[in-house]
């Protein structure tokens, strides 16, 4: 969403990449990294929030979410003055900012008629909690633009996502009818977030500290996938049926170029493999090929770097798992992502 742009602490955040299209760019390599809502926020919200059961789906209207309802059940929680101080200038500015820039809310493929800064903004007026994780989502993005304010809107954005989520695990019932927009966005805006922390990070510890942060994030990620495919009738009825249609057609093209050949001859060569775990490899190899594709693309629809931030969505388990191992094949496809 962003173009430009965990160790446990209340510090950093959930992120993404990007130059254009629904992921945030990178940081710049001297950019602090932001510590991060501690793991048990993260963790609840993993376990609790948006992995709903179809038998579960109600077309009901659930209980209000007020603001006045929210702030009352997460304040005694968190008597932290700085979370619970009013709405004010700053928070006027990261609104304005997110409102402003044209890429801020890119959602990857959206016809020309369609507006995603108004879509979200419109839901997050019905979840305080969505509205809280946008702007912390712009804070994050005017870090990078502003790195002489760096420390100051890193710590806003910190604040104001560890809020959100507080607030979404103290509320959280379930996907509903009425409710299936404003969760999907909350997750995909989280996930963005995350991203964008975990490409942004420049710890010690190399590839072992990057791949722990990353298979938190694709961990997280697939709530994305859970909340699409049990509300998928209701979102399909939705004002983002036209944006889901043309997400949808992406990846389910077939690859046509040759970029990931060599990708494909070291798994089938890599007779140590079991058969799932080489099919798992095949398929990310699969995705990673739509996104040259699309990237190398003259046509230039939609957003040409969307793989970026769905591909930890669509990949198998038994790719994550490998991913956790640590298995050489698994970390090749993740450079060449």
């Amino acid at each position: 969403m962003l173009r430009r742009s965990h160790k446990k602490s209340r510090g950093g955040c959930l992120e993404c990449y990007a130059s254009q299209g629904p992921q945030i760019s990178l940081t710049k390599s001297n950019e602090a990294p932001p510590q991060q809502p501690s793991d048990s926020l993260i963790s609840d919200y993993r376990n609790h929030g948006p992995a709903p059961d179809v038998n579960d789906m109600d077309t009901s209207p659930p209980s209000a979410d007020s603001p006045a309802s929210l702030s009352k059940s997460t304040s005694s929680s968190h008597p932290d003055p700085i979370l619970d101080e009013p709405v004010n200038f700053n928070h006027m500015e990261l609104l304005a900012h997110l409102s402003l820039d044209s890429d801020m809310f890119n959602l990857g493929f959206t016809p020309s008629n369609v507006s995603p800064v108004n879509l979200v903004l419109k839901s997050s007026l019905e979840s305080p909690c969505l509205m809280h994780l946008i702007l912390a989502f712009s804070a994050r993005h005017l870090a990078f633009l502003h790195p002489e304010r760096s420390s100051f809107y890193l710590h806003q954005a910190v604040t104001l996502q560890t809020r959100a989520i507080s607030m979404f695990n103290a509320s959280w019932t379930g996907v509903t009818q009425s409710n299936c927009v404003w969760v999907l966005f909350f997750s995909s805006v989280l996930g963005h977030h995350m991203l964008t922390d975990t490409l942004a990070r420049r710890d010690p510890g190399g590839i072992d500290v990057f791949m722990t942060h990353y298979i938190q994030f694709a961990a997280m990620h697939k709530g994305i996938y859970t909340v699409a495919s049990t509300a998928w009738p209701a979102l399909m009825d939705s004002e983002l049926a036209p944006i889901l249609a043309l997400s949808e057609g992406y990846h389910k093209r077939s690859p046509r170029g040759s970029h990931c050949q060599q990708l494909k001859t070291l798994v089938d060569g890599a007779i140590w493999l079991g058969e799932e775990e080489k099919e798992a490899c095949r398929l990310a190899i699969n995705y990673l090929q739509i996104g040259f594709d699309s990237i190398l693309s003259d046509h230039g629809l939609g957003n040409r770097y969307h793989i970026i931030f769905i591909w930890a969505l669509l990949l198998p388990q038994e790719f994550t798992t490998m991913l956790a191992a640590k298995q050489p094949e698994a970390l090749e496809l993740v450079a060449n992502w």
